[in-house]
């Protein structure tokens, strides 16, 4: 692309450069399409940082959740072990007082109520019948705290497996939800994974195009050299203000903050803030050598004003003159837009020695 913005700069008075010209044009369109594009992503990009930023949050949050879910089911996994244990050990004491109550029911059923009748009147005295009958109340007392008990220790085992199983649920369930939140952690950090990548070769892309804009800069200036040797400016060398009545530098010359790049870029000229179709005036006396779309700079002109020094006008809504008119100091040749690479209407205003870009309130008196 930008070696045929070379082969289409020739000498200004050719008599293939209109054809040319309309080549570098329509080259120079897609550029710009290109870079527009370019412009929205490096603009989608705070967007794509921020969804990484969620993103983060996200996984830090699941990754708590994880750490949560692995304490519950620890925890868990203790009480249920504690609990079987306890259940295994009550159904071995219940186990031993029923073996212990079938073996007194064994004996009432044999003996029968006679056998206590018997004792009662096998008595010697009063004293000894008293004596025996408390003896049997306290066995009858015994056999029924034994069975009270056994009724007791069924229930609380009925409800320490019933207390086991919803712990065991439980623990199926965290189980299940700590399953999830290891591929939701998983899903999100593949998600993370994709957005770095399309950044990082949307930031190739990004960065190509940069080196390409360099390029054309470059060119410029080899442009601006192989015309200027076949003019015929008779500029002053004292450069007039571009833009009547509207002086207002709204971003000087040097290094700056680019607006649509988003990161500190050579500014290579001043821009001059003026509303849309404000008069643009030759800044000096010379030839035009090129007045057509420029890439970044949109519709440009440039006048060859002689001894090496030629002005750039950038942006422009409307042209007035054309490639080969000869002009004068404070002729008007334009006006101000906001083609391009431009955030707003104004005049791009650069002044080049030699094809190298300077200062140009140097040069205005």
């Amino acid at each position: 692309m930008m070696a045929l913005f070379i082969t289409c700069v020739l000498p200004v008075y050719a008599d293939e450069l209109e054809e040319h010209q309309r080549q570098l044009q329509d080259v120079s369109r897609k550029i710009n399409q290109n870079e527009q594009l370019l412009k929205q992503k490096k603009q989608e990009e705070q967007s794509i940082m921020g969804q990484i930023r969620t993103i983060e949050q996200n996984i830090a949050n699941t990754e708590k959740e994880l750490n949560s879910l692995s304490e519950r089911i620890a925890i868990l996994k203790d009480s249920i072990a504690k609990v079987e244990e306890e259940i295994a050990e009550a159904e071995k004491e219940l186990a031993k007082k029923n073996d212990l109550l079938s073996e007194r029911l064994e004996y009432i059923y044999k003996q029968g109520e006679v056998s206590y009748l018997e004792v009662l009147l096998s008595a010697t005295d009063i004293k000894d019948f008293l004596t025996r009958y408390d003896m049997l109340n306290m066995i009858v007392e015994q056999d029924i705290e034994l069975i009270e008990s056994i009724n007791r220790e069924k229930n609380d085992l009925k409800m320490r497996k019933s207390d086991l199983e919803v712990k065991r649920k439980e623990l199926e369930q965290i189980q299940s939800n700590q399953e999830s939140a290891k591929k939701l952690l998983d899903s999100q950090k593949e998600q993370k994974q994709k957005i770095l990548a399309d950044v990082s070769k949307e930031r190739k892309a990004y960065e190509a195009a940069i080196a390409e804009l360099e390029k054309a800069s470059a060119q410029l200036e080899a442009m601006i050299r192989q015309l200027q040797s076949g003019g015929t400016a008779v500029g002053t060398g004292v450069l007039t203000w571009p833009t009547p009545g509207f002086k207002t530098i709204t971003s000087p010359y040097g290094m700056r903050w680019h607006p649509i790049l988003q990161e500190r870029r050579m500014h290579t000229g001043v821009d001059i803030g003026a509303p849309m179709s404000a008069s643009i005036v030759a800044a000096d006396s010379g030839t035009v050598i090129f007045a057509g779309w420029m890439s970044a700079n949109g519709n440009t002109t440039v006048i060859d004003h002689g001894g090496g020094i030629s002005t750039v006008y950038a942006h422009q809504s409307k042209f007035l003159v054309k490639k080969g008119d000869v002009v004068v100091k404070g002729q008007e040749i334009g006006k101000v837009g906001s083609t391009g690479w431009s955030t707003g209407p104004h005049l791009h205003f650069e002044v080049r020695v030699n094809g190298n870009h300077t200062n140009p309130m140097s040069y205005i008196k």
